[in-house]
């Protein structure tokens, strides 16, 4: 009985909490506390570069204006999304993932996140951050597709994207 007692201590003890999901999301410790530079780049579209100049956010390419911090915000949403559900890629078929190619990217300080398909059962995407395959819900892809103009402050329209360009094509 007290071994019972005693191996049911060590449990409780040791046990991550039953019940209560552990949240992680595709932040990076090295984009750091301030990004300073975010480049998307969307096959058949010129790369977009904003640039962060003392707390606000500027389109610098492919043409030059103060962004939309809204929009801005809205883009840094992809860092908080959850991802729980992440693999290595070694030994997968990135084709089937929409991964062999890089038709949707968005980096932050250098830090890469390549869009794949959109897995219709579970609405979530395939994003690869370096050696992971995440599957993630997200909403920026629509907005990184619409290119620089979605993020003029007189921009009414927040794009979605069902399909990235390669998908559409098909």
């Amino acid at each position: 009985m007290l071994l019972l007692v005693v191996g049911l201590a060590v449990f409780i003890a040791t046990r991550d909490d039953i019940g209560e999901a552990q949240y992680k999301t595709l932040y990076d410790k090295a984009i750091g506390d301030d990004a300073k530079e975010i480049i998307i780049h969307a096959v058949g579209r010129e790369d977009v570069v904003l640039q962060n100049n003392n707390d606000s956010w500027e389109v610098i390419r492919p043409n030059q204006f103060k962004a939309d911090p809204a929009k801005v915000r809205h883009l840094f949403t992809l860092l908080s999304e959850n991802a729980e559900s992440n693999y290595p890629i070694a030994g997968k078929n990135l084709a089937d993932y929409g991964l062999d190619k890089e038709n949707l990217s968005v980096s932050f300080n250098g830090i890469k996140y390549i869009f794949g398909n959109l897995n219709t059962v579970t609405e979530q995407r395939f994003i690869r951050k370096g050696d992971t395959l995440y599957l993630i819900q997200e909403t920026v892809s629509g907005l990184l597709l619409a290119g620089e103009e979605s993020f003029k402050p007189d921009s009414k329209n927040m794009p979605t994207a069902e399909m990235l360009p390669e998908e559409s094509a098909k």
